[in-house]
């Protein structure tokens, strides 16, 4: 069956059962109307009609879908038998009958309602997962993927009253129960008391990493400024994963967080330890205006920090410009790429960001072809008109500045300018057709760099020996 005709089926049942437990009481009233006809039943006829307005209001209005149906049922069918008291009904077993279905349903309705609010079905049902997933034996690999698992997505939605049965999984003997038990709590917004710092504890006793990562995600909706501060810790934790996950849970709510959490992320950014971490930025996730700011500043600082924020600031805007290329965006980052008092190392991330989005326009490619311009910003600016400038005069200038890289002592330069002059101008200097640039204390590097620095000085030998012709015929010699 199809998922449309199913859809379709469910709607029908539902209907039905709607209309039918609504018309009951307007049926009983009309029943009874019609057994005492001979005595003029008005009474009952107006309670028929009113029974049926409210049923047509109910059944037909937009909102009484989404709302529960009990408090409706419960008034509907007490004022019908206050009509049926209050008239002059025959007083027979049919009256006696509709009177006890008019009240006992009311009862069983208000009985189970109260049954759902108390959480007592959930909290069976939760039970019910938790003793899935102690006896579960097929788990992923990678034990954080157990957020994902529909048994614990499932438990996730049971524990909206209480975070017990998940915590009493804690001390399970198998180590991917009690993630799974921790995954089921991820971004819990409430917890009783003393339950969020049970987490935190957990967490910081726990050896393993999964178990550390995964009581991190668990405590990332909290709002205490002490508890936040103390999860900021996990930042220096000596896994990535934890780390990772730290990360996550911090920054997502950065706006309300950043004053508690700049100089721990600040220390984390300037610890070698950590310097392959890349981007601190949640998947998904943007800086917010007051972190961007920071992060800006801290590029013009010396040491490991100045990268690492270039880097994470440089995942913020990229991740901008893959969403919407917005004009005054480009302009903003245009105008920082231009301005020589932009730290260096967020100049050259910009102006990789420019050149992958193609929004680098000429006037700044030309100003980029200054001499006074940090060698990977010419580099970017040569490559990027040689690719996209038809202009004759400016393809020119950025081939004169490829043979002014080629020159500098620098083996990752001019590894990048050898890549540039492949692949631009078509001039075979051995790098592999699709592969990656080899290491630049290699032996292939050395012969690359070698036919670099062959094919500039082979240029101005050209330049030179044109230059002595053309004089010797002009003196006619």
């Amino acid at each position: 069956m199809s998922p449309r005709l199913t859809n379709l089926l469910e709607f029908f049942v539902t209907g039905v059962g709607r209309a039918t437990i609504l018309l009951l009481p307007a049926t009983l009233l009309g029943i009874v109307a019609a057994r005492t006809w001979d005595a003029k039943p008005w009474i009952l006829m107006g309670g028929v009609g009113f029974q049926l307005m409210i049923c047509v209001m109910t059944f037909f209005a937009a909102r009484s879908w989404s709302q529960p149906l009990g408090p409706t049922i419960v008034t509907l069918y007490l004022t019908a038998v206050v009509w049926l008291w209050f008239s002059d009904g025959i007083n027979d077993w049919f009256t006696h009958l509709s009177q006890g279905l008019l009240i006992g349903i009311p009862i069983l309705v208000f009985s189970y309602q109260t049954l759902i609010e108390s959480g007592a079905p959930v909290l069976r049902r939760a039970h019910n997962l938790a003793h899935r997933l102690a006896t579960r034996q097929d788990w992923p690999t990678d034990l954080l993927q157990c957020r994902t698992l529909p048994e614990v997505k499932a438990f996730r939605a049971t524990l909206a009253f209480d975070a017990a049965p998940a915590l009493a999984m804690l001390n399970h003997p198998r180590l991917e129960v009690r993630v799974a038990a921790l995954a089921a709590l991820e971004f819990r917004k409430d917890w009783r008391t003393g339950q969020a710092e049970l987490v935190m504890t957990y967490g910081q006793r726990s050896e393993e990493p999964a178990l550390r990562a995964a009581s991190v995600l668990a405590l990332g909706n909290l709002d205490d400024r002490i508890m936040i501060e103390t999860l900021a810790q996990f930042l220096n934790d000596p896994d990535r994963e934890v780390r990772r996950a730290a990360v996550e849970a911090l920054l997502w709510d950065s706006e309300h967080r950043w004053n508690w959490i700049r100089f721990a992320i600040r220390r984390t950014m300037s610890d070698p330890a950590f310097k392959n971490d890349g981007p601190l930025l949640p998947e998904g996730q943007l800086l917010i205006a007051e972190t961007v700011k920071d992060m800006t500043a801290w590029c013009a600082e010396k040491g490991l920090i100045a990268a690492r924020a270039a880097e994470t600031l440089a995942a913020h805007y990229n991740r901008l410009m893959c969403e919407q290329t917005d004009p005054a965006l480009v302009t903003s980052l245009r105008a920082q790429l231009a301005d020589t008092h932009t730290p260096a190392i967020l100049r050259l991330e910009l102006g990789r960001i420019l050149q992958v989005h193609q929004v680098l326009d000429r006037d700044l490619l030309e100003r980029m072809l200054d001499p006074g311009t940090p060698a990977t910003l010419r580099l970017i600016a040569c490559e990027t008109i040689l690719t996209q400038e038809k202009d004759a005069l400016l393809r020119s200038s950025a081939t004169s500045g490829l043979k002014d890289l080629a020159r500098l002592p620098n083996r990752e330069i001019a590894l990048g300018t050898a890549n540039a002059v492949q692949r631009r101008l078509g001039i075979d200097l051995g790098i592999g057709l699709g592969q990656p640039l080899p290491p630049a204390q290699s032996r292939h590097a050395n012969e690359i760099v070698r036919q670099l620095a062959a094919w500039a000085i082979q240029d101005d030998e050209e330049l030179e020996q044109s230059g002595i012709r053309g004089s010797s015929a002009r003196w006619g010699t």
